[in-house]
């Protein structure tokens, strides 16, 4: 019903306007005593063989929300009824930004894909980790066994730079700790003038420093949210920092800024302009970081495949090359919010089908 009937209602919207009025139409319904708590006890229960406790957090399933889609940790009933195992909120920044001017998101229908330029945009770290406090305190059902990352990002804001970004990051961080499961540092979105200064060695490895000065806590988790444009020479000198410092593991990846091999004409990608892309053609590039990394690092360390997954069978070919989490985003504009539940039935059933007794047995079967 969604790919026949709802999604050409919604892609006669403006993209932005679309997002938010279906989340917060979901979020309404799924908030409804009945509707919701039904919704939300079925997902919770549903796949017990998909459970996984990662980094010392219980995770229900391994599907999770993407950064940006609630950035100000305002959809949680929504996404707990939808089948997520997880969200993660953000990006936040220190200070709040309204953005990048619209518009600022479109839709490349013949590739699956998005382009977005939001710069950003949030309330800011102080008001959204209150809010996430609030909603622990006032409704701590909610989060029992639903695990709240937070994606911390620097204030968009071109004067920031240097030591003054550092600090910037190392306040939402320290907002964040107390509200979060585990933190997220993305070092690299495209869609600000100074978003990836951080993808450099030297500034990375004092980022990382300076985060470091502040874990009081040695377990709780933190990620590295990398671009999927490094090659694996950058990626290498820029992993081997994270790695010589307490990471718990890396979120891969990022949107894009490389248009090569889309359906969608030249005319209309020069008339978006700049932005970064996400959806279907991110995959390959996805499932290749995903080798690469299992590869190349410990087993311990905990990898989050992001990007370009719309289908049940991208999400096992995922786990089976390695990745212990997913996220996804722009699947559900494409696809809609059955996809999740697809998702984990499929997993559900490779599980069975392998003989496996759980979903890490899946991954490490061959």
């Amino acid at each position: 019903m969604y790919r026949t009937l709802l999604r050409p209602l919604f892609f006669r919207m403006d993209p932005e306007r679309a997002h938010h009025f279906v989340a917060g139409l979901g979020n309404a319904i799924s908030r409804s005593p009945l509707i919701g708590k039904g919704l939300r006890n079925r997902q919770t229960s549903a796949w017990p063989s998909l459970r996984q406790d990662i980094a010392g957090i219980s995770f229900p399933n391994p599907t999770g929300i993407a950064a940006g889609f609630d950035k100000n940790a305002q959809f949680t009933t929504l996404l707990q009824a939808m089948g997520f195992g997880y969200a993660e909120y953000g990006s936040i920044t220190a200070k709040p930004s309204a953005g990048n001017p619209s518009p600022r998101l479109f839709r490349l229908v013949q590739d699956k894909a998005l382009i977005n330029r939001m710069g950003l945009n949030n309330e800011g770290a102080s008001t959204i980790c209150r809010r996430l406090h609030q909603l622990r305190t006032t409704h701590p059902t909610l989060f029992r066994d639903f695990p709240s990352g937070i994606n911390i990002a620097k204030t968009h804001d071109s004067c920031i730079m240097g030591d003054d970004a550092i600090r910037d990051y190392v306040s939402s961080y320290l907002h964040a700790r107390d509200v979060a499961d585990y933190i997220t540092l993305n070092i690299s979105c495209p869609n600000t003038g100074e978003g990836k200064t951080f993808e450099e060695p030297g500034p990375l490895a004092d980022l990382l420093d300076a985060i470091g000065d502040e874990q009081t806590d040695s377990l709780h988790p933190l990620f590295v949210k990398f671009s999927p444009d490094n090659d694996f020479t950058r990626l290498d000198q820029l992993v081997t920092i994270c790695e010589e410092r307490n990471i718990t593991g890396y979120i891969v990846s990022n949107t894009s800024t490389d248009r090569s091999g889309l359906l969608t004409p030249e005319k209309k990608l020069s008339g978006i302009g700049r932005g970064g892309l996400s959806g279907a053609p991110l995959f390959s590039k996805t499932m290749e970081y995903i080798s690469w990394f299992r590869r190349t690092l410990p087993n311990e360390r905990i990898l989050i495949a992001c990007g370009g997954i719309d289908s049940p069978e991208k999400a096992v070919s995922l786990i089976k090359e390695g990745a212990h989490l997913l996220q996804v985003y722009t699947g559900l504009v494409y696809e809609g919010p059955g996809l999740i539940r697809r998702i984990n039935n499929a997993l559900a059933m490779q599980v069975e089908k392998e003989g496996a007794a759980s979903l890490s047995e899946l991954r490490n079967a061959d």
